[in-house]
């Protein structure tokens, strides 16, 4: 049974959104709801007075020849104009809009994805006697239960460049003289930046986590991780639950799972490592430190997960 109180350290936006659109709905839909209101009020008012005068007079003679006119004219035009202009307007508008939209989060995505893949029992719960027995497939849906550890071909690389920096390439290389190698501390060293960046490409990684006498390569993304400021090996040696598609299994004798298969030259990088052991141990006879070389290929007992989600 599934313990509410799980933590939720890590999940893979992109294959839920990938899985939802498989199996629920795919739609998304958001509530919106607008209101808008606009109120007018204009009022106004115009008076005047207006008052013209005029006045216009004229006198006219005329004489003729046993005749004699005259002729007077007075005229007085008086007006007066008085205006009152009042108007009032009024307006109100009230305009309301809804649009209704859902928009689920990632997180309520996956929670309602995990409940379909449950309800329709395609998510299998898997335990240390299914990996033990191989009884898992390519292409199942799963959730284990493990332990994160702190076994990685990164750090054990990361470890050797650094080893490399602090002393120097040209004094180590001293030490090398009498011994039987083509190679030396110079060339190792280009080599492992060089395969460090292969493996650290698009952020990518393994995590091997123990499930009883069992392992599962877990190959992880660090941006999906819920907290960007801690270290992918804060959570080491704390048991955890996994939810994810099986890539790979090693239920043949042949079959194996290796952890330089992202350099596509698994095979050439192996071989690279044998060929660097002199170098290790001319390190170790001169009472150097050396970092403990993880195994590079997984043969027994072991499945590779694309995890969806992890808990803690």
């Amino acid at each position: 049974m599934s313990n509410p109180f799980d933590i939720l350290v890590y999940l893979d936006e992109n294959l839920v959104k990938n899985l939802s659109s498989l199996v629920l709905t795919g739609y998304i839909e958001t509530i919106t709801l607008t209101q808008a209101f606009d109120k007018t009020l204009q009022a106004g008012m115009k008076e005047g007075d207006r008052l013209e005068n005029s006045s216009q007079g004229s006198i006219s003679k005329s004489e003729r020849e046993g005749f004699k006119d005259e002729n007077k004219l007075d005229a007085c035009n008086n007006f007066e104009h008085h205006h009152l202009d009042k108007d009032i307007d009024a307006r109100q508008c009230i305009r309301e809009e809804r649009k209704i939209q859902t928009t689920y989060t990632t997180f309520v995505l996956n929670g309602s994805l995990m409940d379909h893949l449950n309800q329709k029992k395609e998510l299998l719960h898997k335990d240390v006697t299914d990996i033990e027995n191989d009884n898992i497939f390519t292409g199942d849906l799963i959730e284990v239960e493990g332990t994160i550890t702190n076994s990685s071909i990164l750090c054990y690389i990361d470890c050797l460049i650094n080893l490399i920096d602090i002393f120097g390439a040209d004094y180590l290389n001293t030490l090398l003289k009498g011994k039987e190698t083509k190679m030396n501390f110079t060339m190792f060293q280009k080599m492992l930046t060089h395969l460090n960046s292969l493996l650290t490409c698009n952020n990518t990684q393994d995590l091997i986590m123990k499930v009883g006498n069992g392992k599962a390569i877990l190959t992880i993304n660090k941006d999906n991780f819920m907290n960007s400021q801690c270290n992918v090996f804060d959570k080491i040696n704390c048991h955890c639950k996994v939810i994810g598609k099986v890539i790979k299994t090693c239920t043949q004798e042949e079959d194996s799972i290796s952890l330089l298969r992202k350099t596509g030259q698994e095979n050439f990088y192996e071989k690279f490592f044998e060929k660097a052991k002199p170098l290790l141990d001319c390190l170790e006879e001169n009472d150097f430190f050396v970092p403990e070389c993880p195994d590079l290929r997984v043969n027994e007992c072991a499945i590779q997960l694309m995890p969806i989600n992890i808990y803690m």
